[in-house]
């Protein structure tokens, strides 16, 4: 790094307004530019997350309407009463451990 040369030369106007510079126009410029930007990307973020939740409703929704046949036809699978819930047990097999119980 070369420390021999000038410092960079600041525009300035005529009546001695500093543009880039550490003066307090340049950092209220800062702060005001970073306070609308801020603003801005938080509506941003606001409106997309009502339209991605838009855009979710309508498509579970979509989902909802189509598969309702599906739905039909599962229930008429419902309990009738001939269902028999059953495990079956290998008599030869090694790990039965039926008989320690």
């Amino acid at each position: 790094m070369q420390n021999d040369r000038p410092p960079p030369r600041r525009v300035s106007f005529e009546k001695g307004i500093r543009v880039g510079g550490p003066g307090w126009f340049g950092r209220w410029l800062t702060v005001v530019l970073s306070a609308i930007v801020f603003v801005g990307a938080a509506m941003l973020s606001v409106v997309l997350l009502a339209v991605l939740f838009a855009v979710g409703t309508i498509v579970a929704g979509y989902l909802w309407w189509k598969t309702r046949a599906l739905r039909r036809q599962m229930g008429a699978f419902g309990d009738d009463g001939r269902t028999v819930d059953m495990e079956v047990v290998n008599k030869d097999s090694p790990d039965d451990d039926s008989a320690k119980r």
